[in-house]
């Protein structure tokens, strides 16, 4: 399908048909400054300017709890899987948390598939609304090449004023466009619009590491005795809330609900946190990260080294969220050009 636009006055009518088939879900404003994704009642515009919600929309593809099986015990042993999964909408994801969903594709599907992960990706629709500004101060989108996405949505918006200027992606996006959506086929007009709209952001955005994001893999494997571990594990909580709203962040707990009859039960995940104290602890009581500074030390690894030489991306999306919700004010910009600076300092002595 050729590029198109939609009329802004013309998305309710939108939103309101795709109801009738799908659960939809967009963003709305629970308290000053602060934005969630919910579902879709009354359509209210979700497209205009909104900090990164306080939970990325990764919670519709991985729950923050969930049963993965049910199981009884008597007359004999007997257990099925569950699979919980609808046919659902995101309405507006920018493009971090894009990103962060094509990363959690990677990690459920690469190893091992993961299939109550994958029968709600499959069934789900994503219409994302590019960024021509910063969301916020805490936004460094651009510097991990978080801010253009090729793929992992089927329709993206730009607002170009009057009009959404939209992409289909898709052969699911272009159905719904089809058969939902009041549009019509861009014009040289629109197209002009975008590219103008697209090329005047290029210097909105700071550079706000100092280094070519390519590098942190190596500075941090030089970074194990860091001094900003000692000064961050003096300072951190190990709330765990960095790694809860995160859109990058997978690691979860599995354990199992009995009955009081205890002939049946289930087995459940929820998410889990590696800043934590009992993360790392093993059935023998040893603690492998006892220290709230190596646990931090082991998360800033997981987003710019472990996982990042894996999969040759970074897997910090730079939605700013750890930044924001962090009671203590631990900044992760301000975390990595502490290491940068030391490994420099390093070098030179």
């Amino acid at each position: 399908m050729n590029d198109i636009y939609i009329n802004k006055k013309d998305l309710k009518s939108f939103c309101d048909k795709l109801k009738e088939r799908y659960t939809v879900y967009g963003v709305r404003q629970k308290e000053e400054g602060f934005y969630v994704f919910d579902e879709i009642d009354e359509f209210s515009d979700p497209l205009k300017e909104y900090k990164p919600t306080i939970l990325p929309p990764k919670k519709y593809l991985f729950p923050q709890q969930e049963t993965l099986l049910r199981f009884d015990t008597q007359p004999h042993p007997d257990v099925k899987p569950v699979i919980e999964s609808k046919k659902q909408v995101l309405f507006g994801v920018r493009p971090c948390d894009i990103h962060g969903i094509s990363l959690l594709d990677k990690i459920f599907t690469t190893d091992h598939e993961d299939k109550n992960y994958t029968q709600k990706r499959a069934d789900t629709i994503i219409i994302g609304i590019d960024c021509l500004e910063p969301c916020y101060e805490h936004a460094y989108c651009a510097i991990v090449g978080c801010l253009d996405v090729d793929d992992g949505y089927d329709i993206m918006m730009t607002d170009i004023g009057d009009s959404l200027y939209t992409s289909v992606k898709t052969e699911m996006g272009e159905e719904i466009v089809t058969n939902f959506a009041e549009y019509t086929v861009a014009g040289e007009e629109e197209r002009q619009r975008f590219r103008e709209l697209r090329s005047e952001r290029e210097g909105k955005f700071e550079k706000m590491i100092n280094t070519d994001i390519s590098n942190l893999p190596l500075l941090f494997q030089n970074a194990d005795n860091d001094p900003v571990w000692d000064e961050l594990n003096d300072k951190c909580l190990g709330c765990g809330r960095c790694n809860i709203v995160c859109p990058t962040c997978y690691c979860f707990d599995v354990y199992d609900c009995m009955e009081l009859s205890m002939t049946s039960g289930e087995r459940c995940r929820e998410w889990d946190a590696c800043t934590l104290k009992d993360f790392a602890v093993v059935s023998s009581g040893e603690n492998f990260r006892s220290t709230r500074g190596h646990r931090l030390r082991h998360r800033f690894n997981r987003k710019f080294n472990y996982l990042m030489t894996k999969h040759n991306t970074s897997f910090c999306v730079g939605c700013g969220r750890c930044s924001k919700t962090c009671p203590v004010n631990i900044d992760l910009v301000e975390t990595v050009n502490a290491v940068i600076k030391n490994n420099k300092n390093h070098e030179t002595e």
